[in-house]
């Protein structure tokens, strides 16, 4: 086998690798949504103070969660969209399009975002999608606290503002860590060095 079949058949296998990561950390996020939803209605249908308190710290762990999981999405779609540009220059400039593609029916993987929030995109789906789910977690922890903090008595305002500052914290950085791109663009550096 002459070399450049051989790089086309390890760069095939790279992004064969890379497509499988992005559907499983996929498969995750929605698994995760979902267990987290199960935990925490089973949490508001409880209706104890001790379930009641672990709606909020669940709503922020399922929102970090997610994040966590769309960075591996989108690592995997960077990677992905280097390594069809390889095989594009040898195969022909738009043999393989899957990475353009995404960018343009969910986002542009380098867009500047809110995990999945894109700002200068407010209105694609992806952004709207996340919206949603944003507003329902803050909804039901909202629900959670109206529910629990007549049962705190003087204590409660102390809960609500750990509570805060732990969104807070968590909101924080990972707006931070999104719209930044550090990690994303360190990526992109080295992936040019290798081109």
């Amino acid at each position: 086998m002459e070399k450049s079949a051989q790089k086309i058949d390890l760069w095939m296998e790279q992004l064969r690798r890379m497509r499988e990561m992005q559907y499983a950390y996929h498969k995750k996020f929605f698994h995760g949504l979902y267990l987290f939803l199960l935990l925490v209605i089973g949490c508001l249908l409880w209706d104890n103070p001790v379930s009641l308190a672990l709606v909020p710290l669940l709503v922020i762990t399922a929102g970090t969660q997610s994040c966590f999981y769309l960075h591996f999405v989108d690592f995997a779609r960077i990677h992905a969209h280097f390594v069809e540009s390889r095989l594009n220059k040898v195969l022909g400039k738009s043999t393989l399009v899957g990475s353009e593609i995404e960018d343009l029916y969910f986002y542009p993987v380098d867009a500047p975002k809110v995990g999945g929030f894109v700002p200068s995109a407010p209105l694609r789906f992806f952004s709207f999608f996340t919206l949603h789910w944003t507003l329902l977690w803050i909804g039901l922890a909202a629900f959670a606290l109206w529910r629990l903090l007549p049962m705190m008595g003087p204590c409660g305002r102390h809960y609500l503002w750990l509570v805060g500052l732990w969104a807070t914290l968590n909101f924080i950085y990972l707006a931070w860590f999104f719209y930044k791109a550090s990690d994303r663009q360190a990526m992109d550096s080295f992936l040019k060095k290798c081109s």
